[in-house]
């Protein structure tokens, strides 16, 4: 009976203690390689090992990121499984020092995009535009009524790549020259994002507008969306300026505060014996002396 009885225990407790070794995760591993061989190698910011190498880490996403002289820091966030190893074949790219583009415009007043963001604006003559990475890129010149001049510019290492932009007129469709105050707001033609308007005398230039009615928006914090429509005839280059109105500030009027007369507790009144009965009580009074007499 005692065997039975123990044994039950035992496999109780084997039971219990099933599940917790069950949901304990295994370790994962990230090893790494890199082309070139070397760099040291971090994981979630933190300095591990060198590569090539392999490192235990807990399950999960992890940044993983290869620092090497002479060669751009490559950077990935690698999944790792339990049990499992995740391999990194990290290809390193030779470190360049960045490069210009000089823009002249055959036009005034054209705003020059690269890799469609926009990077300046070019009142007349040229504009240099610094610090772009080794390699190709594309750049855009737009002036309002005109086509969009595009090209891609290889870019090198420590010199300056000269661009010459021819603006042909565009006949079949429209233009449009905004100017906001103050400055920055973020504009949309029909829903669509065009730029952002500029500091000073310099407008937003929109070019291919297609002819007929259009809305233009202007969204800035602090400020309530203003929004304009109107028709556009092609061949044409309309100039919008718009001002910008503050958000009201709403103002929460303070509660009306009521006076509190502090009320005044007025004594009883004395009461006041009818004088009727005082005579009777001293009548009494009297009787007591004389009997005891």
């Amino acid at each position: 009976m005692r065997k039975t009885v123990f044994l039950l225990i035992l496999l109780m407790l084997v039971l219990c203690t099933a599940p917790v070794l069950a949901d304990t995760e295994l370790p994962g591993y990230i090893s790494v390689t890199t082309t070139p061989t070397g760099g040291q190698v971090y994981i979630d910011h933190k300095f591990v090992m060198n590569s090539p190498g392999t490192a235990e880490v807990q399950p999960g996403n992890h940044l993983v990121s290869i620092q090497s002289s002479e060669y751009f820091t490559w950077s990935d966030e690698i999944s790792v499984s339990s049990g499992e190893t995740t391999v990194v074949n990290a290809v390193m790219q030779f470190y360049k020092a960045p490069g210009s583009i000089g823009i002249t415009s055959s036009m005034p007043e054209v705003d020059v995009y690269i890799d469609d963001m926009y990077y300046a604006s070019v009142k007349s003559g040229t504009v240099t535009i610094p610090n772009l990475s080794p390699g190709e890129h594309d750049v855009r010149v737009v002036k309002a009524g005109y086509h969009d001049f595009t090209t891609k510019v290889q870019v090198l290492s420590e010199k300056i790549v000269g661009v010459y932009s021819n603006q042909v007129k565009d006949e079949r469709q429209a233009g449009i020259r905004v100017h906001s105050e103050p400055a920055g707001a973020v504009v949309y033609l029909d829903d669509d994002y065009v730029g952002i308007t500029q500091s000073g005398n310099e407008w937003l230039q929109i070019s291919g507008v297609y002819p007929g009615s259009h809305t233009l928006s202007f969204v800035k914090d602090g400020y309530t969306v203003s929004t304009i429509t109107k028709d556009y005839s092609a061949g044409t280059v309309e100039n919008i300026r718009v001002t910008l109105q503050p958000i009201p500030i709403e103002t929460t009027p303070s509660p009306t505060e009521t006076a509190v007369v502090p009320t005044e507790t007025v004594p009883p009144a004395p009461t006041k014996t009818p004088a009727p009965l005082i005579g009777v009580i001293l009548l009494g009074a009297a009787g007591v002396l004389l009997s005891r007499r």
